[in-house]
């Protein structure tokens, strides 16, 4: 995979909640119904450096026969849970060493897994088990993919010291070979203040704005869509204050990962990965 190298990019979360309207009630047509979640749907996207996250491609415009296809457009709120479940360990900065390469870690790893496809289906189990799992968990711990997307991006974000790497990747092409996205992968670098700062005023913009979504779907009357309104209420202040839990982690992380056991491994691979594609 390809990737572009900012040294230092703008990093900000983009929304557009959908005009209540707009939004399609759940359920049958004889027993429509909404809630918090279904009132989230709206537009993402995401500037990082010069290039833009979820973002759809010309190509892909043209593949759908969609001239409104823009961003991701989903339920925002599924974004919001993916990317904070990874702050408890976003927090903690990763070794130096690992950070310089993070633009080709999977894809070693994925070339050290792939040497030992061939090997009796025990030897296997013990090396995915005692070597393969224990070096990848914390480069998973810090992303997440975009999965209720067609061909979405798995996004990790990596900290040394005062700096974060934001790195997503996306191999999904159409038909004709073309990205589904206007860039399909990338890295960029910035502080870290500046990420937890960009982070939370996300938050904060998104939940003012759910709190005038709650504050007119309270409001309007819907017909025959059920609505339970009080419930609506103390859920949008259920998750504001989850989400918001949730930051304190960038600054406060819970995870003490064991480094000399990772690194270890890490060094033992690149070597093996080293000899393998050279036999090839």
């Amino acid at each position: 995979m390809d990737y572009q190298k900012i040294s230092i990019g703008e990093f900000k979360i983009n929304f557009r909640l959908q005009d209540l309207d707009k939004i399609c009630p759940w359920g049958s047509e004889e027993n429509p119904s909404l809630h918090w979640f279904g009132l989230t749907d709206g537009l993402l996207w995401i500037n990082a450096g010069n290039q833009t996250i979820y973002e759809y491609s010309e190509a892909a415009i043209q593949y759908f026969g969609d001239p409104q296809l823009q961003y991701n457009d989903y339920q925002i709120v599924r974004f919001l849970e993916d990317f904070s479940a990874t702050f408890r360990y976003i927090g903690e900065s990763i070794p130096k060493s690992l950070y310089d390469e993070i633009g080709e870690f999977e894809a070693k790893t994925d070339v050290w897994k792939e040497s030992h496809i061939e090997d009796e289906d025990e030897v296997f189990d013990l090396f995915y088990d005692n070597e393969y799992q224990p070096l990848i968990r914390w480069f998973y711990d810090r992303t997440f993919d975009s999965g209720h997307l067609v061909g979405g991006p798995l996004i990790g974000c990596f900290r040394f010291g005062d700096k974060i790497k934001l790195i997503w990747q996306s191999s999904y092409q159409l038909d004709n070979g073309e990205s589904i996205w206007t860039a399909p992968a990338g890295i960029v670098e910035m502080t870290y203040e500046e990420f937890v700062s960009s982070v939370t005023d996300f938050y904060e913009s998104f939940f003012a704005a759910m709190n005038k979504q709650v504050e007119n779907a309270v409001a309007k009357d819907w017909g025959n869509v059920s609505l339970d309104k009080e419930r609506l209420v103390e859920e949008n202040e259920e998750r504001r204050l989850v989400f918001f839990d949730n930051i304190k982690f960038l600054n406060h992380p819970r995870e003490n990962t064991e480094w000399d056991r990772i690194i270890e491994i890490y060094s033992r691979m690149q070597q093996i990965v080293r000899t393998y594609n050279e036999e090839k």
